[in-house]
């Protein structure tokens, strides 16, 4: 048994092409390029697959990811830090050391996950979703998604 990501890159809209996991990897570490759609973004979708016997089996996780890209196609480093900065507010936010005053609504934490979620992350359409089913499923040799 185990467990691998597949990356589907968006060029434009509506267009979903295979993209090597190195490739993803070198982009957001490496200083690696990709060029950015329109919106100045690199978005691509990361399946997580299970396998067993060397079979992918179930896709375990799907997101859709977006990072700002320089006109170079390298990483847009400012805005990755501003993603960097608001995660720990995201997933540890609710952990806090003094109590709200009385009347006050602690949601700070949800709010930072609604910025996180707008900073890196892309809604893709109905077609989109369906290219995306096909693709997996080609690639997994059977119907996983």
């Amino acid at each position: 048994m185990g467990v691998s990501a597949w990356s589907f890159l968006r060029p434009r809209p509506g267009e979903l092409h295979p993209l090597a996991q190195r490739t993803a990897e070198a982009f957001i570490s490496k200083g690696g390029r990709i060029p950015a759609d329109a919106e100045g973004f690199v978005r691509y979708a990361q399946v997580i697959v299970r396998f067993q016997d060397r079979h992918a089996v179930e896709v375990l996780r799907v997101g859709f990811f977006q990072y700002r890209a320089l006109p170079d196609g390298s990483l847009d480093r400012k805005h990755f830090d501003e993603i960097m900065a608001v995660a720990p507010e995201a997933a540890f936010g609710w952990l806090r050391v003094s109590k709200a005053r009385p009347g006050v609504i602690e949601a700070e934490d949800k709010f930072a996950k609604r910025r996180l979620e707008h900073l890196s992350q892309w809604k893709p359409t109905k077609a989109e979703v369906v290219k995306l089913r096909d693709l997996v499923n080609r690639k997994a040799g059977r119907e996983i998604m």
